[in-house]
């Protein structure tokens, strides 16, 4: 038999494929359960997420496992993340849609979307108006953001589909409320939506320690008068003006008190009105008079903390302001006041109660101090 060099070669060539066939025809599928040849996962069209290659299933991205084996545990099916359009900016100095829009206030409107249409503040004219790209003059003084993004939303119309207007503000000027007195930062502070009177004392770093009970809030009538009792006309005829309790509104006696703030309103707090202490106390200074008009003479020597082993009882006075330039002095018998032998005098306003030094006790005690420490060298040298 003749073979040619060609034959054998193709003989060779054909050995190795007839030996691998039955191997091959032997190696189960992924479809009968047995290990698949390494190859790209296929996808499920409907989540793009792998699929399980022995069951066909989805497979949770975050553990490798199917979804088909989250069900069968009871476990909660993984839902893929889909992609979203971010929304809209919102306000920026302000998180009320309800601010009202005026001269001087500097704002941003932006059409989502549109980026043709620079992205610049504007500032609101004196007359309520503000220039803006494509739409020109547009009137806002006294509008609410949310009525203003309206008109700005048909504005717009005239140009794009369905625009979508934000209105940012960016600085707030239009509303402005003068506090003074006693608080920690007094100042100018702009309203920034509805605020009420305890709100408003609080963007003024709040009341100091001295701070009266009371404070007076005064409002341009145009604006209404000022919704509280004992509220009065100055002589004017142009404020309203009121005394309103804010430690009452603190306390809960009064939350109707705490009334809503209106732009160019002026609140004052005054300072507390004061009693002081002074002399052989344990801490002489000035004391508030928080809830009352007066005070015992009992607890404001209380609140000094007490007085001294030197001091002279019988000699304690209060010294009270009068018309003239001298204070009108009024004795008080601590001793007697303590056996219940004579009234708990009262003490008002800017009054001064002084406890005087006894000159015999001090004496006393430095000779006995003098005494004591001569004795005690005595016994060192002897």
């Amino acid at each position: 038999m003749h073979t040619s060099r060609a034959e054998l070669v193709l003989f060779a060539l054909c050995v190795p494929g007839m030996l691998l066939a039955p191997s091959l025809a032997q190696t189960p599928s992924p479809a009968q359960g047995g290990i698949p040849i390494q190859s790209a996962a296929p996808v499920d069209n409907r989540v793009g997420a792998p699929v399980d290659g022995r069951t066909g299933a989805p497979v949770d991205g975050r553990t490798g496992a199917s979804v088909d084996d989250h069900a069968t545990t009871g476990a909660a099916a993984y839902t893929p993340a889909t992609t979203t359009m971010p929304p809209p900016p919102t306000a920026g100095v302000t998180d009320s849609a309800n601010y009202v829009l005026g001269p001087e206030d500097q704002i941003t409107v932006r059409v989502f979307g549109a980026d043709d249409i620079p992205d610049r503040p504007a500032m609101i004219a004196n007359d309520g108006n503000v220039n803006l790209p494509m739409v020109g003059q547009v009137h806002a003084g006294g509008l609410t953001v949310d009525q203003f993004q309206t008109v700005l939303t048909t504005a717009y119309k005239k140009f794009f589909k369905e625009p979508q207007v934000t209105v940012m503000v960016n600085d707030s000027r239009s509303q402005p409320v003068s506090v003074a007195g006693n608080v920690n930062t007094p100042g100018v502070v702009q309203l920034r939506g509805n605020r009420n009177l305890l709100e408003v004392i609080s963007m003024a770093g709040g009341l100091r320690a001295d701070a009266g009970d009371s404070v007076l809030l005064t409002r341009k009538l145009d604006q209404g008068p000022i919704p509280v009792a004992g509220a009065f006309t100055d002589p004017s005829g142009q404020f309203s003006v009121a005394h309103i309790n804010v430690r009452n509104i603190m306390s809960g006696k009064d939350p109707q008190g705490n009334i809503l703030v209106k732009p160019h309103d002026v609140i004052t707090v005054p300072r507390a009105r004061m009693i002081y202490v002074l002399g052989d106390v344990g801490r002489p200074g000035g004391y508030v008079l928080t809830d009352n008009e007066t005070m015992s003479i009992t607890k404001a020597i209380a609140l000094a903390g007490g007085w001294s082993g030197s001091a002279k009882l019988s000699g304690i006075r209060i010294l009270r302001p009068s018309d003239g330039a001298e204070r009108e002095e009024i004795p008080a018998d601590i001793k007697k006041i303590m056996a219940n032998k004579a009234p708990d005098l009262e003490m008002r306003p800017d009054d001064i109660l002084y406890v005087p030094n006894s000159f015999g006790k001090t004496l006393g005690s430095r000779g006995l101090d003098a005494a004591i420490g001569a004795g005690a060298a005595l016994a060192v040298f002897h």
